[in-house]
């Protein structure tokens, strides 16, 4: 995978999953920790979840 979309596809999880973990509105949460939920079987599916969470870790 290209290294691009590799550092969006993480910057995008990261995004979601604070919004869905900081946010307010019930219904805003829901729709971030969907989006985040998606984003995360991505992840799985294209086997670079541990480097997404090594990605994680450095920031």
């Amino acid at each position: 995978m290209e290294k691009k979309a590799k550092q969006k596809l993480f910057e995008l999880a990261d995004y979601y999953e604070g919004r869905a973990l900081s946010n307010e509105d019930a219904t805003l949460e829901s729709y971030c920790q969907g989006r985040c939920d998606a984003i995360s079987s991505v992840l799985v599916a294209l086997d670079i979840e541990t480097e997404y969470i090594d990605w994680q870790l450095d920031q």
